[in-house]
C-alpha cells in the first residue's frame, strides 16, 4: 500500500510519449490538400504561439459541432499554427476518443493533440496493484435511450480503460456489488440485470475478476448511479487495507501524523477533475465530477464528524496539466518546423471560469472565455462575478472569434 497521496510528481506528469497518429484513410485524404498548403504557408517564419482549446461548449455542444468550429481548427491547420485539445472530460482511452472527434468534427485529431483529465494515470501504473475504477454508465444502461453508438461505452469502458493504461487488477463499483450485490439493497432494475449479466459478445472479458483489497480509488469520470459508487467508495475508505466487507479498528481514533480517518492503509483517492459544471446538450449546464466529489466529501464529512477528505485531484485547474501541455505544444511545434522552436505564446479558449480561465491565468497563459458554454453573462453574476483567476483576458462570442482574435495577434507580448 502505497502512502497517502500528494502532489502530482513528475513521473506522473511522465505520460506515455509513444502515441498512436493513424487516421481514417478518409480523414487522411482530405487532410493532403491541408498539407500542401501548409508547406505554402513557410515563406515567412512559423508561428511562435499556439491554442489549446476545451471540447464541451467550445467545440461541441453534445455530439453536435458548435458554429465555427470546424472551420476555426481547420484553419489553424492550414495555416500551420500547433494545437491541443485539453478536457477535463473522460472515460474513454484516448485512441478511441480521438477516433470519435475525428468524425464529429470532421478534422483529423490525433492522440498527440489530445489530453484528457485522467491521461495522468497512466503515470500510477505500477504504483498500485489494485485499483476501484470509477466513471460512466454501467455495461448495457445505455440501451432504450437514444443512440449513443460512438458515445459513452459504459462502466466497461473505464475498466477497459485502466486495463489499457496498464493496471493489472482492475474493479469498478459494478464489479464490486456483482461479488456483494446487498451493498445496494434498493431498486435499479438495470444496474441489477447487468450484476447478472456481466458479458455480452461485445464485451466477452467483462467477467469480474477475483476480489482483492482495492489499493487506489481512480474517479475517471462522473459515474452514472452516483447512489451505489459513493456506498462502495465509502465502504472502502472505512475498510481496513481496502478489504470490502471491513471495518477498521482505527476509524476515530487520532493515529499521530494520519488524523483519525484514513490511517489504516485504506485506498487513496485520486480525482481526474473537478468540475462542478459541464455543458451538454441540455440549455442549462449539468452537474459534473465536482457534484459527485462534493456529494462523497459532504458524506464523509457527516460519517467523521466534519474530517477533511485525503485525496489528490489533477486535470484544469492544476498547473501540473498545463506545464505537461504546454510541453505537448512546444514538442508539436517542433515536430512540424522541423527546428528548435518553442511556443511563446499559449492562446486557452474556454467555456468554464473555475477550470479553463483559473488555469490558464495561473500558468501564464492568454485567457479566452466563450459564451458558448458554461459561463452566461446572465447567471450567477454574469461578468461581474468573474474575478481574480478567474477573469479572462477576453470575452468572445464563440471559437471562430477566439481564433481569429489569436491569429490576428499571435505571439506577440
Amino acid at each position: 500500500m502505497s502512502a497517502a497521496p500528494g502532489r502530482l510528481g513528475p513521473s506522473v506528469l511522465r505520460l506515455h510519449a509513444h502515441r498512436s497518429t493513424l487516421r481514417p484513410l478518409s480523414l487522411v485524404r482530405r487532410s493532403l490538400p491541408v498539407i500542401i498548403r501548409q508547406c505554402r504557408n513557410y515563406s515567412s517564419s512559423p508561428p511562435d504561439y499556439a491554442f489549446a482549446f476545451d471540447i464541451d461548449g467550445v467545440l461541441l455542444r453534445g455530439r453536435t459541432p458548435l458554429p465555427g468550429a470546424t472551420k476555426s481548427l481547420r484553419k489553424l491547420q492550414d495555416n500551420h499554427v500547433p494545437f491541443i485539445l485539453l478536457t477535463n472530460g473522460g472515460g474513454k482511452h484516448e485512441s478511441e476518443r480521438t477516433e470519435e472527434l475525428s468524425q464529429l468534427l470532421d478534422v483529423p485529431i490525433t492522440e498527440d493533440m489530445f489530453i484528457q483529465s485522467h491521461t495522468p494515470f497512466k503515470g500510477l501504473v505500477g504504483r498500485y496493484s489494485s485499483v476501484l475504477a470509477v466513471g460512466g454508465e454501467e455495461v448495457g444502461e445505455g440501451e432504450g435511450w437514444k443512440d449513443d453508438k460512438i458515445g459513452r461505452r459504459g462502466e466497461g469502458g473505464v475498466r477497459e480503460v485502466a486495463e489499457r493504461y496498464g493496471f493489472k487488477s482492475v474493479h469498478t463499483p459494478h464489479t464490486l456489488l456483482h461479488h456483494h450485490p446487498e451493498i445496494w439493497p434498493f431498486g435499479c432494475p438495470q444496474l441489477h440485470h447487468n450484476l447478472h449479466h456481466p458479458s455480452s459478445p461485445e464485451h466477452p472479458h467483462h467477467h469480474p475478476p477475483p476480489l482483492s483489497p482495492i489499493d487506489a480509488i481512480l474517479v475517471f469520470n462522473d459515474p452514472r448511479h452516483w447512489g451505489p459508487t459513493l456506498h462502495v467508495i465509502i465502504d472502502l475508505l472505512l475498510s481496513t487495507r481496502g478489504e470490502l466487507g471491513t471495518y477498521s479498528s482505527t476509524n476515530g481514533i487520532d493515529v499521530p501524523g494520519q488524523g483519525k480517518y484514513q490511517n489504516n492503509n485504506q485506498p487513496d483517492v485520486w480525482w481526474s477533475n473537478n468540475d462542478l459544471w459541464w455543458q451538454g446538450e441540455y440549455h442549462l449546464p449539468r452537474l459534473g465530477q465536482g457534484g459527485f466529489r462534493a456529494a462523497v466529501e459532504g458524506v464523509w464529512s457527516k460519517i467523521t464528524d466534519g474530517e477533511m477528505l485525503k485525496a489528490t485531484t489533477i486535470g484544469k485547474p492544476f498547473k501540473e496539466t498545463y506545464a505537461y501541455a504546454e510541453g505537448v505544444l512546444n514538442n508539436l511545434l517542433k515536430k512540424d518546423v522541423g527546428e528548435q522552436a518553442k511556443v511563446k505564446r499559449v492562446y486557452m479558449v474556454g467555456d468554464n471560469p473555475r477550470s479553463d480561465i483559473m488555469g490558464a491565468n495561473g500558468y501564464g497563459w492568454y485567457s479566452l472565455l466563450l459564451e458558448t458554454g458554461v459561463f452566461n453573462r446572465d447567471r450567477e453574476g454574469g461578468e461581474a462575478a468573474l474575478k481574480g483567476d478567474m477573469r479572462p483576458r477576453q470575452i468572445l462570442k464563440d471559437v471562430e472569434e477566439a481564433v481569429n482574435f489569436g491569429m490576428a495577434r499571435g505571439g506577440t507580448s
